[in-house]
């Protein structure tokens, strides 16, 4: 069943700050000791839509592991943001619409990292 922002958050506990683009360089970040996503306030609402959902993709991660864990966490958010986002865009068009290229351009997903990620997820979403 498709859950919105907010129930993902509330189901999860995850309070949500907007903060000053001068305080911090990255757009979003989350720090699992107060249970507290925070994002650059300066994002459009799409941007930080994207940003809410890699954050959320954290969540479970052991803060402990993640500079051992980096690049495996970074994916695995990463991951959980795209099959969000593929999750959304089939509400609103079939499955037959879908195109992977149009999905990462509309989404600013890089191709070099999103296209293989994208068609997974879609595939897993579909069932095919």
């Amino acid at each position: 069943m498709f859950k919105t922002d907010k129930e993902f958050l509330k189901e999860n506990n995850i309070g949500l700050c907007l903060f000053e683009e001068q305080l911090w360089k990255r757009d979003g970040f989350y720090i699992p000791g107060i249970r507290t996503i925070f994002i650059k306030n300066n994002l459009t609402d799409d941007d930080k839509h994207k940003v809410l959902l890699h954050e959320l993709g954290h969540i479970h991660h052991d803060p402990i592991k993640y500079q051992r864990l980096l690049l495996q966490y970074e994916n695995q958010a990463d991951r959980f943001m795209v099959k969000r986002l593929i999750e959304e865009e089939l509400t609103q068009y079939e499955p037959s619409d879908f195109n992977w290229l149009q999905f990462a351009n509309r989404h600013k997903i890089s191709t070099s990292w999103g296209q293989e990620m994208i068609q997974e997820e879609f595939k897993n979403i579909v069932g095919i």
